[in-house]
Formats: C-alpha cells, sequence, structure tokens
C-alpha cells in the first residue's frame, strides 16, 4: 500500500493558510493546521522550524514596517506558543541523551525561540527544562546547583542585555555545567557570545542538535578577547541617570520615539520616555563593555528604518546621540560608537 507524501510545512500554500490563522487571530485554526501536518507524517521538527518560525520572523518584520501593531503581535506571537505546545505534547520524545535546561537571559522577554529551540532538542531525545523568559541570574545559578543539569543553554534576541549575561555565563560555568548560547543578541557568527566566554554558540535550533551529538563539543570553544568594557563601561553605567536626565531635559520631557503631530497614526513607538532614552543608553554600554560599535550602531540603525516606516521623524533620536557625544566626550570608546551611530542615522 502506498500512502500520500507529507504536506512539507515550506509549502507555500500551507505557510499562507497557516499565516491567515495569525491574522485572524483564529488560535484554533493554527493548531489544528500544525497538528494535521504532524498527523500525516511531516516531523514535528520541520513543523516547528520551518513553520511556526518563519511565521513569526513574518509577524515581527510586520510590525516593525508599521503595518502591524503591537496587539496584533502580541495576538500572533500568543498563538504561535500555543502550537508550539500542542505539537510537544502530540510528539512525545524520550528524555535518554541527557537534560539541558534552558532560558532567556535576565532582562530578555522574546521567548517563543527559546522555546521552539527545547521543543526541537526534546525531540532529538534530550530532557529539557524550560525555564521561561526573564530568568534571574541567582535563580538560574540555583536551580544548575539543584538539578545539575548537563548542560545550560541560554538564550538572547537583543545585545542589550550581554553585559548582565557575562556573569550568568561565569556564574554558570563555576557550577562545571557547560553554556550553549543561542539567538541573535549574541552578535553575528555568534561574536559576541565569543567575547562572552560560552562553550559554544549556534545559530539554530537543528545547529544545537548537531552540535550536541559530540559528546566534546564543550571542548571547541574558540578563544577570544574576554569583554570587561574596563572603566569606560563603569563610568558609563554609574553616569547612566545623570545621562538619561540630560537627554530628557533636551527633549522637554518628550520620548525620543514620540509622535509629535498624530503622522504615525497611532502605530507609535513612544512609550514611557525615561524608558526609552535609557534603552538608547544601555545599548550604547553594552557596545562599550564589548568594545564594538556594530552593537550600537545597527540598533541606530534598526530605530531609524522603524521610525521611517511609521513616517515618523528621527530627530528625537538624533537629539539623544548628540547629548550622550557632549556629556560623554572624554570617553574614546562611547565616542567612536556615537559618531558612527550619528552617520548610520543620517543615512537611513
Amino acid at each position: 500500500m502506498t500512502t500520500a507524501p507529507p504536506v512539507r510545512p515550506a509549502d507555500a500554500a500551507v505557510a499562507e493558510a497557516f499565516f491567515d490563522a495569525l491574522v485572524r487571530a483564529d488560535e484554533q485554526a493554527a493548531v489544528d493546521l500544525a497538528l494535521g501536518l504532524v498527523d500525516a507524517g511531516t516531523p514535528a521538527q520541520d513543523v516547528l522550524l520551518h513553520l511556526v518560525g518563519p511565521a513569526q520572523v513574518r509577524v515581527g518584520q510586520l510590525w516593525a514596517d508599521g503595518d502591524w501593531s503591537v496587539a496584533q503581535e502580541h495576538a500572533a506571537t500568543c498563538i504561535n506558543e500555543r502550537v508550539v505546545a500542542a505539537v510537544g505534547v502530540r510528539s512525545r520524545a524520550p528524555g535518554q541523551r541527557g537534560h539541558v535546561v534552558l532560558g532567556c537571559l535576565d532582562g530578555e522577554w522574546h521567548s517563543l525561540p527559546a522555546r521552539i529551540a527545547g521543543e526541537v532538542l526534546r525531540l532529538a531525545g534530550w530532557r529539557v527544562t524550560f525555564l521561561g523568559a526573564s530568568v534571574p541570574p541567582a535563580h538560574l545559578i540555583s536551580y544548575l546547583h539543584e538539578h545539575g543539569p548537563d548542560l545550560v543553554a541560554v538564550s538572547c534576541a537583543l545585545p542589550i542585555h550581554l553585559p548582565q549575561a557575562h556573569r550568568t555565563i561565569a556564574a554558570a560555568q563555576r557550577t562545571g555545567t557547560p553554556v550553549l548560547a543561542g539567538g541573535p543578541g549574541f552578535g553575528p557568527d555568534g561574536r559576541w557570545a565569543v567575547r562572552l566566554g560560552v562553550d559554544a554558540w549556534v545559530p539554530t535550533a537543528a545547529d544545537a542538535v548537531v552540535l550536541l551529538e559530540s559528546p566534546s563539543w564543550s571542548d571547541r570553544a574558540v578563544p577570544g578577547r574576554t569583554a570587561d568594557g574596563g572603566s569606560e563601561y563603569a563610568g558609563l553605567r554609574d553616569r547612566r541617570a545623570e545621562l538619561v536626565r540630560a537627554a530628557l531635559d533636551r527633549l522637554g520631557g518628550a520620548s525620543p520615539l514620540a509622535d509629535p503631530d498624530g503622522s504615525g497614526g497611532g502605530n507609535g513607538l513612544d512609550g514611557q520616555a525615561h524608558d526609552d532614552v535609557g534603552q538608547l543608553v544601555d545599548y550604547l554600554a553594552a557596545a562599550v563593555y564589548l568594545c564594538d560599535a556594530d552593537l550600537f550602531t545597527e540598533h541606530v540603525r534598526w530605530l531609524g528604518a522603524v521610525l521611517s516606516a511609521r513616517g515618523l521623524p528621527r530627530t528625537g533620536v538624533a537629539v539623544v546621540l548628540d547629548v550622550l557625544a557632549a556629556e560623554l566626550h572624554d570617553f574614546p570608546v562611547a565616542q567612536r560608537c556615537l559618531r558612527e551611530g550619528c552617520d548610520v542615522l543620517a543615512a537611513v
């Protein structure tokens, strides 16, 4: 007897049907489609990596382009999380290869990629304990001491969290637990993961499965110049509140991401002015910590593009950069980051 080949989640029609369910916030339709693929013989890993993952990337891009509101993005993300859970329940796998503790760095709330990675590792035979978003370092280390896993995997989407991550990684390794890092927050090709001293970095969950096939995977760490930020980072952190106040004074208390005349159609970016300025300062601090201007300039480039997509001015961001440059005149790494950031913003 012959059977029809399973439907591939990468098929355009299947992908569009799934995304249409996200657009309509139809959780049941999305879950039914994903489980239907699994029941028809499509490997659960493929459903997660080639259907749910790309759909979530598309969701994020629609928000960045100003086509979706935060509410729409959150609704679709929640449905994708439910789909991942449903596929995981439908696809049982023995966890005989070892124990992985997986979580997002402190302050990192983008947990869906980590959850997908956890399910992919579980399908490959690992017992996975997923600790969720924004795991406080002390709690993570306590958990490692208590449960003694074979490895800890940390996920980071935004590099703003990397200075704090360095301490978490070092503390985890002091427990004797090797650290596997993943996510775009660790930089192109994992360059910042290497600087932070992780045992290994992987770009995708599928790569993690392949890497962990080798029992000596944690011996492959590439030596790199360890980041510490030096006195410049410490000085910048000490002056954070002062820098935020100076920028807010120049902005008249408004957010640098503000929609001054409503031209963004209610789809602006500004939240709390203090937080919006503070995030720019924190990205600068992370770049100084790693001594890599690209970390800061890529955030400025992204911010400029997101503002432009909404028809919003970039002048508020430019004001913050000018204030920081004036206040940090004796911080050479910060000065380089700010000069390059201004050039990038002007070119967006």
